[in-house]
């Protein structure tokens, strides 16, 4: 089975890297329910990604972007849930096969189960997801979750930090398994850079899902 990449994510870049996130069009949503039934959706702004000319991929995640719409909520995430100062960021790491992206004609779809893993609180597990692909102009692809994966907050040693959100705010109860989605902008580095391109008249905005 090819293995291709999840973007759920800054480490030192790949040695040659061949294709970039395009961070200004990638999204990463989780959410969480407290007391049982209020429902909220969260972000995180600051997401990095390469992928080399061997298919390695990294995507990171800044933790300290975490965006929950509320100011002290997002500085009690980052101090007491995420610890940024010792966990910056949160690394999917994957294989891709860069040979099936190149021959994907454009604005074909595939539909692909990724796996990998994820390296989170310094907690390292394996990640599969389910996801669409969409080939764009240019090199350029996009990749989006299908259907939410769940991150087990034991798995990653994250509950004495939801206990103390929970404490904090009040709360009887805060789920301990978050749903996660995602969509991902990838394109050719030569191009990332340049950005000569125009994104308004690019066939990509036609497929993307945002």
């Amino acid at each position: 089975m090819k293995k291709w990449l999840v973007p759920l994510l800054l480490i030192s870049p790949l040695a040659s890297a061949d294709l970039l996130l395009d961070k200004e069009v990638s999204q990463l949503n989780f959410g969480s329910i407290k007391n049982n039934t209020v429902a909220e959706l969260h972000r995180f702004t600051t997401l990095s990604g390469e992928v080399d000319d061997q298919g390695n991929a990294l995507i990171t995640i800044d933790l300290a972007s975490v965006d929950t719409r509320i100011d002290i909520r997002d500085k009690r995430m980052k101090e007491h849930l995420f610890q940024v100062g010792q966990f910056p960021n949160a690394v999917y790491s994957t294989t891709v096969d860069i040979a099936n992206i190149r021959d994907m004609a454009i604005g074909e779809i595939q539909q692909r189960r990724l796996k990998g893993e994820l390296d989170l609180h310094g907690n390292k597990k394996p990640l599969e997801l389910l996801v669409r692909i969409v080939k764009g102009t240019g090199g350029a692809f996009s990749v989006f979750t299908v259907e939410p994966v769940f991150i087990s907050i034991a798995d990653f040693g994250l509950g004495a930090g939801v206990d103390k959100l929970q404490e904090i705010a009040g709360l009887s109860s805060i789920t301990r398994a978050v749903p996660v989605t995602f969509t991902a902008v990838f394109r050719e580095k030569e191009a990332e850079e340049g950005g000569d391109d125009s994104e308004e008249d690019s066939p990509l905005k036609n497929v993307l899902p945002f």
